[in-house]
């Protein structure tokens, strides 16, 4: 085989760009899943934004593609870690199904520990206004054959809301306030369909 010279600059220079492109991944995805590990050991501000910048959509398929990380997420989330949540929170509408409605849960019970860091991820659109009113609202499959159940859960979120003192907050207030109420309504409904 022979190759022109005036070639064969070019497809080295091509080859030896192919291969730092194929190298500099591999190490971004390894770093990445290690990220993920130490921040799921125990979520903080720093291991926060050690997830965050130019390779945030990489490092977030550590948690979308794995239900172990995407499980344990949602516990720390779940017992109220400010952190996990935030970061679910930016990332919540990227996922579909039982992933995202689990995630929607595990903000909601979030929201029974900190109601006020919920009104912040709206109020700076971490969340959208349907993913906030879907937190409030979803509760855990626990309680998916008790209606009674389901709207006492939903008066001790809405208690917590009533507590956010804070002015800024205002507008996410009222908007809990009304899904809260707009979903308990569809539950005392079907609650008297059921008693009678």
């Amino acid at each position: 085989m022979v190759l022109k010279t005036g070639l064969l600059g070019p497809m080295i220079s091509m080859f030896f760009l192919s291969a730092c492109v194929q190298a500099s991944e591999k190490p971004a995805a390894s770093d990445c899943k290690e990220t993920a590990r130490v921040f799921l050991m125990l979520p903080s501000e720093e291991g926060m934004n050690a997830l965050a910048g130019s390779r945030e959509a990489a490092c977030w398929l550590e948690f979308e593609s794995s239900n172990t990380n995407g499980s344990k997420l949602n516990g720390w989330v779940e017992r109220g870690n400010r952190w996990a949540a935030q970061y679910l929170a930016t990332h919540v509408n990227h996922l579909e199904g039982g992933n995202g409605e689990d995630a929607l849960i595990a903000l909601g019970m979030f929201s029974e520990q900190d109601m006020e860091s919920l009104f912040v991820f709206a109020k700076h659109g971490l969340l959208t206004k349907n993913d906030f009113h879907h937190a409030l609202t979803m509760l855990p499959l626990s309680l998916a054959d008790d209606l009674h159940a389901q709207l006492n859960a939903l008066n001790t979120r809405r208690a917590k809301v009533s507590l956010v003192a804070r002015k800024d907050l205002s507008e996410q207030k009222q908007q809990a306030l009304t899904a809260i109420d707009e979903f308990a309504a569809e539950l005392k409904v079907h609650i008297s369909i059921n008693e009678k």
